[in-house]
């Protein structure tokens, strides 16, 4: 987020990728730190230079029951650095199987 020069207070559309889903007591886990690149897709309202949080919250987010552990790319979710980092799920929110390459 910061190579895309993101800041505090700031919330923009966004695809994430890849993001890691994982099983853990029957439930479906996802986690960031597998994250590569925020594509921005558009800038919702401008932050204020402060830095970014470390600390993540998911909203609305719905994993497809028949998804399997693995790496997937999180389209059309809605991103705001404020206090924690918010990722919320809109209308438009996808999941695709996500292409890796690892050096």
């Amino acid at each position: 987020m910061r190579e895309k020069e993101m800041s505090h207070g700031e919330t923009v559309k966004a695809d994430l990728s890849p993001v890691r889903l994982e099983r853990s007591y029957g439930k479906m886990v996802m986690y960031f730190c597998p994250m590569k690149s925020i594509e921005v897709l558009e800038t919702l309202s401008p932050g204020d230079g402060g830095s970014i949080p470390a600390l993540a919250k998911v909203e609305g987010l719905t994993i497809p029951k028949d998804f399997k552990p693995g790496l997937y790319k999180l389209k059309n979710v809605t991103v705001t650095s404020n206090g924690t980092m918010q990722v919320k799920a809109t209308e438009q929110t996808t999941w695709e199987v996500a292409e890796v390459e690892w050096v």
